[in-house]
């Protein structure tokens, strides 16, 4: 990312759940990142998103993610070797009050990697361990994509994103049950509009219970600075 250069990407998303007897209707009004590069290796990110249910009769909104964080450059990807970034991210907490934010401050830490396969196909793979506040052991994630980009403008995705914690958790599983693992896919297109807007739009379900979780969303980055 270009030194002092600002990046904005926002978008909303519809979320449909009913895992373990949930029935919940969720609507992202607005997620907004903000992305500031400190020099061409380090950015700087705030991120704070806005949302609504309505569960059991009961509708309730407020802030649904408050975070701070950065992301570091580790290595430009040479002869096989991946490209290499670190992702670091603090979840803010919230009040007593809040719906959506954690009591404790929580901490996501990720190593990303990519690699090219061909000019039009790359993967991507992420490892990481993260924690809510919420649990008392922190959960280790690990995701994998595959990227097409037939042409300058269009790019398509596919990816599988999952988590894994050594105590079994009530909400990753059917009602009566736990899980280990969550495990997550998601699809999508981007579109560059123009060298500083992109438009996109995604597709989300959960494997554990295909047919009562999914999350349809769109959204923009825009390169203000």
């Amino acid at each position: 990312m270009p030194q002092w250069s600002i990046d904005w990407e926002t978008g909303s998303s519809y979320e449909w759940n009913r895992r373990n007897g949930a029935h919940e209707h969720t609507w992202t009004i607005n997620t907004s990142l903000f992305r500031l590069g400190l020099t061409t290796n380090v950015e700087l990110r705030f991120q704070l998103d806005e949302s609504a249910t309505l569960a059991s009769q009961k509708l309730y909104g407020g802030i649904s993610n408050a975070s701070v964080g950065t992301k570091i450059k580790v290595f430009e990807g040479s002869k096989g070797l991946p490209k290499t970034a670190f992702l670091g991210t603090i979840l803010l907490p919230g009040s007593s009050q809040s719906h959506y934010l954690p009591k404790h401050i929580g901490v996501q830490s990720h190593l990303l990697f990519e690699n090219n396969i061909t000019e039009f196909f790359s993967i991507g793979y992420d490892i990481g361990v993260e924690w809510s506040g919420e649990t008392h052991r922190p959960d280790i994630f690990f995701g994998a994509g595959l990227n097409f980009q037939p042409t300058d403008r269009w790019c398509f995705f596919i990816e599988s994103y999952n988590r894994f914690n050594s105590e079994k958790q009530e909400d990753w599983a059917r009602p009566g049950h736990r899980s280990h693992f969550n495990c997550m896919g998601e699809t999508g297109v981007s579109y560059i509009v123009i060298p500083r807007l992109q438009l996109n739009m995604y597709n989300d379900i959960c494997f554990n219970e295909p047919f009562k979780y999914v999350n349809l969303g769109v959204g923009m980055a825009w390169l203000l600075h």
